[in-house]
């Protein structure tokens, strides 16, 4: 491996850590101290173990995975592939953030449904960037796949840490009905 090769992980990790977590809680911990109303009625990052452990620890580690995987395999990344991950990143981003809206999933970054603040876009820049990097991971597995070579080991690792990443997010939301975040649910179904 290359030494910006070894540099573009640890940097990877590094944003990931800064942009999902540190900044976020940086503000959430600010606004505690000045008894901001926003994290008072409604909650913020440091309540969330998703953001706590999954965007603070799993995270980091699942993309600096995905970059050293996508650094090896860079001969199969070309236009397509990056359309097609920001496609799916964006599909991603879009239903998490409608899905929220739709059901009322207030927080600090969407006090009210369909009103996101500025924690609220960064919140989505953030998510769109890793999922179109995960979304990037899976396209580049499966043409790696094809071409013979499986990347079995870094595929184990990221699937484990979206998995566990999601384990979390159930933990934060343990009070929604799972069946209320797909498409086509009725709340009034019993």
């Amino acid at each position: 491996m290359l030494q910006n090769d070894t540099q573009a992980i640890i940097f990877t990790g590094v944003a990931t850590l800064f942009f999902g977590f540190a900044a976020g809680a940086a503000v959430n911990w600010y606004l505690n101290k000045v008894g901001s109303p926003l994290v008072a009625e409604l909650r913020g990052s440091l309540t969330f173990i998703s953001s706590i452990v999954g965007d603070g620890v799993l995270l980091p580690i699942v993309n600096m995975v995905i970059v050293a995987f996508l650094l090896r395999e860079r001969a199969l990344i070309s236009n397509n592939v990056w359309g097609i991950s920001l496609v799916l990143g964006l599909c991603v981003t879009a239903y998490f953030h409608i899905v929220q809206a739709a059901r009322g999933l207030v927080n600090w970054t969407m006090p009210t449904p369909w009103h996101w603040n500025i924690l609220g876009v960064w919140h989505a820049i953030y998510m769109f960037s890793v999922a179109t990097l995960v979304s990037m991971f899976f396209v580049v597995v499966a043409l790696a796949a094809l071409a013979g070579h499986a990347p079995w080991v870094a595929l184990g690792i990221v699937s484990a840490g979206i998995v566990a990443f999601f384990f979390l997010l159930r933990l934060d939301y343990a009070a929604v009905e799972w069946g209320a975040l797909l498409p086509g649910h009725d709340e009034d179904k019993s």
